[in-house]
């Protein structure tokens, strides 16, 4: 099994998403699926002994007895059936490495030595009663490290097991350290070094250069709200969603407080303190006194449609994605664009980290408690309210329209959706010691009273 395709499927907005076969999704085709059978019986499949060749051997070998230096090949010498066309397909078949060949014990320990690290997936798959039917897909999640790639030191055992909430932490720095950065540059110039163009072209690029940092390593998600999308909508475990917001706005936090750091001189000299309708402004977002609370959050939410849905598009392998490592470049122009063309109004956030983790960093560093309250709590029903559910309702609408794969709940039948439910019951009834129920469940999961095929 080859170990290093993994690693390029994984969740990055640095590249396509991977086809991830989730329960409601059709089987594949049977030249289209993987094949994970058992080792052949005996007489079973395989080859037939080759009468003919042992017989030639044997008599190979009894002269070589009567005579030891007569046919004795020289090892320069290329074998003599090496190039036979006479040979037979299933002789040449004979001569290649079968998997009888990995029992050796030189080679068992050679293998551990070069591969400690390989776990491996195997995906499922369920009729309509819910039995097991086979296996859709059986993959290696962790590519084999070479001793010199092992972990050599402490730390390195503890990044290969962070690093994932490490490079989403780090990106997630970058990016706000750098978007805030420039909001204090601008308002603490007097407009002097650019203007709300600035802001941003400097935004979109600090998107760009964040995804470029920690692509490879987590994702580089960067917004909770593309997070919880990748989940409904792609198949990204759930299990890590919390542990990626976590870290998201710790990383949000982070940067805040960096870019404070390098302009708290600038601030005291243009306010004498810490004034949050003026330099506050450049941590956090906030509508205009004159837009309404409809018309902001409308603002907020389609603006993260339209990333979210652009998101999407850029993800899909089958529709036409970007060349290689030019998804970042693209992603920091549609940053760029859904600001240009929706922040004027709002101050774009369209992320919930990018308000959250400034706002907290703001009241850390002296600015006044009262910017959680403002605007009826903006901070709550908009950057997270409207941005969520923009990401949904774009991801959703891409679905709809244009994508075909089973990765997506758009696609599963509504059996598939009751098949399920009922599964996840019966684990939770065994987990509460309700047996009677679970017994239940089961039996009408096994009756087939509900089909997963989808009614056409």
């Amino acid at each position: 099994m080859e170990t290093e395709k993994p690693r390029n499927e994984s969740f990055s907005l640095a590249g396509t998403f991977p086809h991830k076969v989730r329960w409601g999704a059709k089987k594949p085709k049977q030249s289209q699926q993987p094949q994970n059978l058992p080792a052949p019986e005996k007489g079973e499949a395989e080859a037939a002994p080759q009468v003919p060749a042992a017989e030639q051997q044997g008599r190979e070998s009894a002269e070589h007895k009567r005579n030891p230096k007569k046919g004795k090949r020289d090892p320069r010498d290329p074998r003599p059936d090496a190039f036979d066309p006479e040979t037979s397909t299933l002789e040449k078949i004979k001569e290649q490495p079968t998997d009888e060949d990995d029992d050796d014990p030189q080679s068992i320990e050679k293998s551990e030595s070069y591969q400690p690290w390989i776990q491996e997936r195997t995906v499922s798959h369920f009729d309509s009663k819910g039995q097991r039917r086979g296996t859709l897909a059986n993959e290696a999640i962790a590519a084999d490290l070479d001793p010199k790639d092992r972990p050599f030191n402490h730390w390195a055992l503890v990044r290969l097991h962070l690093q994932r909430p490490l490079a989403e932490w780090l990106g997630t720095t970058v990016f706000i350290f750098l978007a805030v950065s420039v909001n204090l540059n601008i308002i603490t110039s007097e407009n002097a070094t650019g203007d709300m163009q600035s802001t941003y072209w400097t935004t979109g690029f600090a998107v760009m250069i964040a995804i470029y940092i920690a692509g490879g390593g987590s994702g580089a998600f960067l917004n909770p709200a593309l997070t919880i999308m990748l989940t409904i909508f792609r198949g990204f475990p759930a299990r890590r969603v919390p542990v990626y917001i976590l870290v998201q706005l710790l990383g949000a936090f982070t940067g805040a407080i960096l870019a404070f750091a390098i302009y708290r001189d600038d601030i005291m000299h243009l306010d004498g303190a810490l004034i949050a309708e003026s330099t506050g402004k450049a941590f956090y977002t906030q509508p205009k006194d004159w837009i309404s609370n409809s018309t902001a959050f409308f603002t907020e939410m389609l603006g993260t449609a339209v990333f979210g849905c652009a998101i999407m598009a850029l993800g899909d392998s089958h529709n036409s994605p970007p060349g290689a490592g030019m998804h970042a470049f693209i992603i920091g122009l549609l940053s760029t664009t859904v600001s240009m063309a929706l922040a004027f109004s709002t101050g774009g956030c369209f992320n919930p980290a990018r308000d959250f983790g400034p706002r907290l960093a703001a009241i850390t560093v002296g600015y006044s408690t009262d910017i959680f309250a403002a605007r009826q709590h903006w901070w709550l029903w908009g950057p997270w309210g409207a941005t969520i559910t923009g990401a949904l309702l774009g991801g959703l609408v891409y679905d709809l329209c244009v994508f075909k794969g089973g990765e997506s709940p758009v696609n599963y039948s509504f059996g598939r959706w009751q098949i399920e439910t009922l599964k996840q019951e019966a684990g939770l009834a065994h987990a509460l010691g309700l047996h009677g129920k679970t017994r239940d469940i089961e039996r009408k999961l096994e009756s087939g009273e509900i089909s997963d095929e989808p009614k056409l």
